[in-house]
């Protein structure tokens, strides 16, 4: 049987100290001056008694619990978990504890854990990509509650954010392609119904096809669900049928890294070399891309400056600091490694 632990009270802090409790109480919140004495030895009993502030009665008290919530849609994939480093980075550095949850792309449990966040009085919430209907965003934010976006584009410049502009980003890397030779460019993404990141993408990618007077050929993209939750595995099974019907392009984009690799190993299956019979491009710049067979040629987010600007940018907000700028768009570029070249008729 585990005994059940006492958990220490500021009366015992106070007991144990020789001291009055509000005495105690100030130490703790830093409200009224403690001759060194005093704080010496309420901060010795605090120690000595593994004391720990309930910190949702405190923010009762100071409305401010130091706690940043953070809503994302999937932890799993590595480009989320770069960017929520940084925010963890900041976080710790500013003494803010964070909250997260993830809406497994479900904009209902977005909002059920939203709530959660709010009963705890969470200081102020990052939504993490995401969709289209922000209502429920625009509500608390006019409820004076600090809101950032991040990684998703929502119409009201009066909600902070901080995104990379990916409409521009996949026109660039379309743009490449064409400028190596290329002109049956395809495109592999998931579907994009309310999903702001994923459908600017996609725009920006049919907006390069049309300003380089190439055709949308439907043969040459693919929008499959089965590849957010399994994109290596799903990715290869769709790549893998396209091959077999003979509809492929001579260079792929994908919407992320992952998919790019899986569609690697399955042109690679069938004997087609990469970059020698078609070129892949992927998108995000994940680590595994230095280390894929061949290197992958990427356009690169800055993951960890993206969490970390989004979360510096909210504690600002929270503090009342004088904010500069509240809607930031960081750049992309594109790392050219060895899976990009010009097509087998332009070497020729």
């Amino acid at each position: 049987m585990i005994e059940q632990v006492k958990k220490t009270s500021i009366k015992d802090i106070a007991r144990e100290s020789g001291v009055a409790i509000s005495t105690v109480s100030h130490v703790i919140n830093n409200t009224k001056f403690v001759a060194d004495g005093t704080r010496e030895k309420v901060m010795k009993a605090i120690n000595e008694l593994h004391y720990r502030p309930n910190l949702i009665a405190r923010g009762l008290r100071t409305k401010s619990t130091r706690t940043i919530g953070l809503l994302l849609p999937d932890i799993s994939q590595p480009f989320f978990a770069q960017v929520v480093k940084g925010i963890e980075a900041v976080a710790r550095l500013r003494n803010y504890t964070l909250i997260m949850g993830c809406a497994f792309y479900d904009i209902e449990e977005e909002k059920r854990q939203l709530n959660s966040m709010l009963d705890q009085n969470t200081d102020g919430i990052i939504f993490f990509c995401g969709y289209d209907s922000y209502d429920h965003i625009k509500r608390v934010h006019d409820s004076n509650i600090p809101v950032l976006v991040l990684d998703r584009e929502i119409d009201n410049k009066d909600i902070p954010s901080v995104l990379v502009d990916n409409f521009a980003a996949m026109e660039k890397a379309v743009q490449y392609l064409y400028d190596l030779g290329h002109r049956k460019i395809g495109y592999i993404t998931f579907p994009f119904e309310n999903q702001t990141t994923i459908r600017r993408r996609y725009e920006g990618y049919c907006s390069a096809l049309k300003k380089n007077g190439l055709k949308y050929n439907p043969d040459f993209v693919i929008i499959d669900d089965q590849m957010r939750l399994q994109e290596l595995k799903g990715t290869y099974a769709v790549i893998k049928q396209k091959v077999e019907e003979k509809k492929i392009p001579t260079a792929i984009i994908t919407l992320a890294d992952f998919l790019a690799i899986g569609a690697m190993k399955a042109v690679k299956e069938f004997g087609l070399a990469v970059p020698d019979d078609i070129s892949i491009m992927g998108f995000n710049d994940e680590m595994i891309c230095a280390f894929s067979d061949p290197p992958l040629t990427t356009v690169k987010q800055p993951k960890k400056l993206m969490g970390e600007t989004a979360a510096n940018l909210l504690i600002d907000i929270i503090e009342r600091k004088k904010i500069e700028n509240k809607n930031i768009i960081l750049d992309t570029e594109i790392v050219k490694r060895e899976t990009t070249a010009p097509p087998p008729i332009a070497k020729k």
